[in-house]
């Protein structure tokens, strides 16, 4: 098949509306995707959805291509038949990955699936909570809850669908929990004495949320759930101090802490989870995209039951328990980006990446609300239309990128980015933003 042709093949059978390019899976290497559709390379600052954590074709991949591809013969029922590679993959996984402070492990496919058996363990440890305290059990008080927070994304599954509300359109005419949403008090940036003062209002604001949500039906809060940068709903960043209140309120009103790192893990912010920035220690983390495979980890909380989800048989269960090639891929990429110092790599370049779009911001008044961490990085359209335009156009110009929100731009690339492609993606970032400012001018 022509590469021309792929996208009208697929339409015949599928909703084929993704982005007018055509990977060749040969020729795409490092932060560049090779477009066989127009024959070019495009810098990708998009990474598959921040999945892909040492970019395209990495040579330590590349050499595994026979091991890999024997493993991939077979899709093993990981749940109840065990291997040497899925054993050493996971010891590889707890090593490079694991924080000291969550014991459990549990792997699955798909980040809101990760997402999912958090909400699940964190359920049934309130149960078991309450029946301790001789509060009324499942069959006299089944809805206990989950609180989340105002434009969150924790996945499109059964219960996450009660967590997201970002674009109605992935929710809409869903049946879903009234479960308790609280503010989220993210920052504007840049933090002036404005809104300093403003977020010390927003983030008492939330917290009292919370406390009356608890007040309101006690010991029903089974765990309140957070992004620590919100992804999907615009790169929205809280204040670490913030994060550390909303942790011990949680505790104080008997729920399990969960911090979805399905986007902000590995790495991605120049610390191997989001949440080491802010010195939080959840009871429950869900992980996945860059990982490779999917699931979550769980804390000492949990072992108040004996018989919780992570050792009792069965509670939690999925055919596959993830998926074998991908547990090896992602041990692979860990071993990479511990050798090859990539953490670190993310944390640099991710300053590079902010000082230079702080300079563009100074230029042109279209870019604001320049925010990130490590790699995790965004900036603001002065519209949605506007938005969506200098996403075109800088693709045309041969840099992928991601939408965020109702008007930003975010940046996902692969943690193995190198200064020259910060620096070229920043000079068409410039180009863009001039373009845009001579077509308004005209």
């Amino acid at each position: 098949m022509r590469p021309d042709e792929v996208h009208s093949s697929l339409s015949r059978n599928i909703l084929a509306d993704g982005f007018e390019l055509v990977v060749d899976l040969d020729r795409s290497h490092g932060c560049r995707i090779h477009d066989s559709r127009r024959d070019r390379e495009i810098l990708d600052m998009f990474s598959c959805f921040a999945t892909m954590p040492i970019g395209w074709n990495h040579p330590r991949l590349v050499e595994q291509e026979v091991r890999l591809g024997r493993i991939a013969v077979n899709n093993i029922t990981n749940s109840d038949l065990y291997s040497v590679e899925m054993a050493e993959a996971i010891e590889t996984i707890g090593r490079l990955a694991k924080p000291d402070h969550l014991p459990h492990m549990f792997f699955i496919a798909g980040g809101a699936l990760g997402v999912e058996n958090c909400l699940k363990a964190a359920m049934d440890w309130k149960q078991q909570d309450r029946t301790r305290k001789g509060l009324p059990g499942d069959d006299d008080h089944p809805h206990v809850s989950i609180a989340h927070f105002e434009e969150a994304f924790h996945g499109r599954s059964g219960y996450t669908l009660s967590l997201t509300n970002t674009d109605p359109i992935k929710t809409d005419r869903f049946v879903k929990f009234d479960w308790p949403r609280i503010t989220n008090p993210t920052i504007h940036f840049p933090i002036d004495e404005t809104e300093s003062a403003r977020l010390d209002e927003v983030e008492a604001q939330s917290l009292e949320q919370l406390r009356q949500a608890a007040e309101a039906d006690p010991d029903s809060i089974a765990g309140v759930i957070v992004e620590p940068i919100q992804g999907e709903g615009g790169d929205n960043h809280f204040r670490d101090s913030y994060l550390r209140d909303l942790q011990r309120m949680t505790h104080d009103i008997g729920a399990l802490f969960i911090v979805d790192e399905v986007q902000t893990g590995m790495g991605l912010t120049g610390k191997m989870w989001s949440h080491e920035h802010m010195g939080l220690e959840p009871d429950l983390l869900a992980f996945g995209k860059k990982m490779q495979i999917c699931g979550m980890m769980g804390g000492p909380r949990l072992d108040e039951n004996t018989d919780n989800v992570f050792t009792s048989s069965s509670r939690i269960n999925s055919t596959w328990g993830g998926n074998l090639i991908d547990m090896v891929r992602g041990a692979i990429c860990l071993e990479v980006i511990h050798e090859e110092n990539l953490v670190d790599n993310a944390g640099r370049m991710g300053e590079e990446m902010l000082a230079g779009l702080g300079e563009l911001a100074g230029r042109h008044e279209m870019i604001s609300n320049v925010r990130g961490r490590g790699l995790f990085v965004a900036f603001t359209l002065p519209s949605r239309q506007l938005r969506d335009t200098f996403h075109a156009n800088a693709l045309e110009a041969g840099l992928l990128t991601l939408k965020s929100g109702p008007e930003s731009i975010r940046l996902r690339p692969s943690l193995n980015i190198s200064a020259d492609e910060v620096a070229e993606a920043l000079e068409i970032f410039e180009q863009t933003a001039k373009a845009l400012e001579a077509d308004q001018v005209a």
